[in-house]
């Protein structure tokens, strides 16, 4: 049978791709590929990378959707008025047909641009010792990035592991493990294959990435551990996620923020070395008027707002440095008479050009508790100095918890307070099977304030536009077929 792979010719040579809109996109056969179109050089690998990093900074991957999403479906924060953007995300109205379609697509097309080039790899010839090295890091995130896509997918469109009773009985999603021929139907994996096939890939990345790797905006050894530290405790393997996020936490190479530096570090001049994975945005090559930054910024379509809930939580202690990453615009009427108060994140404060730290240092030190309280509820305590760590470094208290103090409850309300506006905290509440409870009086009268972990809703439909050029995808239950 005649081998296929998709046309990545702009990819190769200029970093970037261009895909038709159902994701296995247009094919041609490896035997009309041009000499141009195909890995030559370590340059060509390394333009191939910085492609797929491009590809995930649109507006419907890393750009906004899959931040924003874990916030707007979650209780902190809220739209700000009805059919403003990603509205549908915080009252839970996807469907089939005007579903964030995107959300599907773009992963598949950044997963189109990897296994082409897994599928180039040995064509790149490296020129001496040092670019055999430049060429296991590219090897290796290529493998890294694969895994974190469809964890990402995974995520938005299947369960979770440690939420459900046998994840082999639960759909996952279509594995783009290679190159997809124009006419394979694929159906989705099971949940469970899912993860191992995630977990794979990021201990492939890890044997395969140099030591010395440190492409600024790529991922390292320290970073692929970091995320597969976050897969094992979605998948349930809690002593694994907590023996990996300490492993991160020994890393010398990263530290938390220190007092008083919380608002500076989400500049992009800021040296922040608690940003373990990061994605950059230039000038030149960002989502624009439909990042996450615009989205958040009072000057821009300030979409979003926290909760007064959540603004009640986090202003409780006066000195926490992360009250700093709320920005206060006051409302007035025309008479200038103050209305009433919105509470905007910045930590995204260019409207355009934001590093997004998809992976904090921070995060590993709340994997590492709520897994080893996990594992045994009697390593409370060590869950309490683990949490403590980071209260420290946000608010220059110590001891604030104690091992009594510690159970899911707690550590994901601390969580919360880490987190605003990352996108964390609607996927740990699923993990934990918890409801979505929203509470207070400021939230929109069209918006559900309580939705069970395992409503239908709380996972995405597997859009019309797939449906419709795969006849062997299975649609999630509870939506149109």
């Amino acid at each position: 049978m005649k081998k296929y792979i998709l046309m990545l010719g702009a990819l190769l040579s200029l970093g970037m791709v261009s895909c038709s809109e159902d994701w296995m996109g247009d094919v041609i056969p490896t035997d009309k590929l041009e000499d141009s179109q195909a890995f030559n050089t370590v340059k060509d690998g390394r333009n191939a990378v910085n492609g797929v990093l491009s590809l995930m900074q649109d507006e419907e991957y890393y750009g906004a959707n899959y931040i924003v999403y874990g916030d707007l479906k979650a209780i902190d924060v809220r739209s700000s008025v009805i059919n403003k953007r990603d509205d549908e995300m915080y009252r839970y109205t996807e469907t089939t047909e005007a579903g964030n379609s995107g959300m599907w697509t773009q992963p598949y097309k950044c997963l189109v641009s990897v296994n082409n080039a897994l599928a180039n790899i040995e064509k790149m010839v490296p020129d001496g010792d040092a670019e055999n090295v430049q060429k296991a890091e590219i090897e290796a995130n290529f493998y890294a990035l694969r895994g974190l896509i469809h964890f990402d997918l995974l995520k938005i469109f299947a369960r979770i592991p440690a939420s459900v009773d046998n994840p082999t009985a639960e759909l996952g999603i279509v594995h783009a493990d290679h190159v997809i021929t124009k006419d394979e139907q694929p159906v989705r994996k099971n949940l469970a294959e899912g993860y191992v096939f995630v977990i794979n890939d990021l201990k492939k990345a890890i044997e395969l990435m140099p030591a010395s790797a440190s492409t600024e905006g790529w991922f390292n050894k320290t970073a692929v551990k970091a995320l597969l530290a976050r897969v094992y405790l979605f998948n349930g393997d809690n002593q694994l996620a907590y023996d990996l996020a300490k492993e991160v936490i020994a890393d010398t190479n990263y530290s938390l923020v220190p007092y008083g530096d919380y608002q500076a570090s989400w500049t992009n001049s800021y040296n922040n070395k608690e940003g373990v994975f990061t994605l950059i945005n230039t000038d030149d090559d960002n989502p624009s008027r439909e990042g996450v930054g615009y989205l958040w910024s009072k000057t821009g379509y300030s979409s979003m707002m926290i909760t007064n809930s959540f603004k009640d939580l986090l202003y409780a202690n006066a000195n926490d440095d992360r009250i700093k990453a709320i920005e206060e615009d006051v409302q007035k009427d025309d008479e200038g008479n103050v209305t009433g108060t919105d509470y905007l994140c910045i930590k995204y404060p260019d409207e355009f050009a934001n590093k997004l730290h998809l992976i904090r240092l921070s995060e590993m030190y709340f994997i590492a508790a709520e897994a080893i309280y996990k594992v045994n509820a009697g390593n409370a305590a060590e869950a309490a100095t683990l949490i403590n760590t980071v209260i420290e470094s946000r608010t220059d208290e110590a001891d604030v918890l104690a091992g009594g103090d510690i159970n899911i409850d707690r550590i994901i309300t601390e969580k919360r307070k880490e987190f605003i506006g990352e996108g964390h905290t609607f996927f740990d509440l699923m993990r934990n099977k918890q409801d979505v409870v929203r509470i207070g009086d400021d939230h929109l009268v069209v918006a559900p304030m309580n939705i069970a972990y395992n409503d239908f809703k709380t996972i995405q439909p597997i859009p019309r536009l797939e449906l419709n050029v795969n006849d062997n995808i299975q649609q999630n239950p509870g939506y149109a077929e």
